[in-house]
């Protein structure tokens, strides 16, 4: 049963893996990103879902069947997040290293979530756009 359901899922994934998008979401997507790199698309039952690399950040963004996008996540440098939040964080958190920056957007609302670490621990903080912030996960260094 294992190996039928390993066979499926990796059909499914073949068949997903070479999605052409519609003539809306590539027009879209081409008007947002015509300078996009490795461009790798999927598409689902209700939207399509789409990997590159855009400017040096590793991004993927999910848009409907309409071609409006409606998430994307996005791994970068922290260097690259807002003024307000690396001021803030280089401020709080002056001992710590920052590591890398998974930012989140659904809709309108946008999440920072920052990896940074010291010589014990690597922490998650989770930040919004104001530079708030609260620890999202934290683990001691093997």
């Amino acid at each position: 049963m294992k190996k039928l359901t390993s066979i499926i899922g990796l059909c499914l994934l073949a068949v997903v893996a070479f999605a052409d998008p519609n003539e809306k979401v590539l027009r879209t997507f081409k008007e947002t990103y015509a300078a996009a790199q490795n461009v790798k698309w999927e598409e689902y039952s209700s939207y399509y879902s789409v990997s590159f690399s855009y400017s040096g950040i590793q991004s993927k963004v999910n848009y409907d069947k309409d071609g409006i996008m409606l998430s994307s996540i996005r791994y970068y440098d922290p260097a690259l997040l807002p003024t307000n939040i690396l001021n803030r964080l280089k401020k709080e958190q002056s001992k710590r290293k920052l590591y890398g920056v998974t930012e989140v957007a659904v809709g309108d609302e946008v999440v920072y979530f920052v990896k940074l670490h010291d010589d014990k621990h690597w922490i998650t903080l989770r930040m919004d756009p104001q530079g708030n912030s609260e620890v999202y996960e934290k683990y001691r260094k093997a």
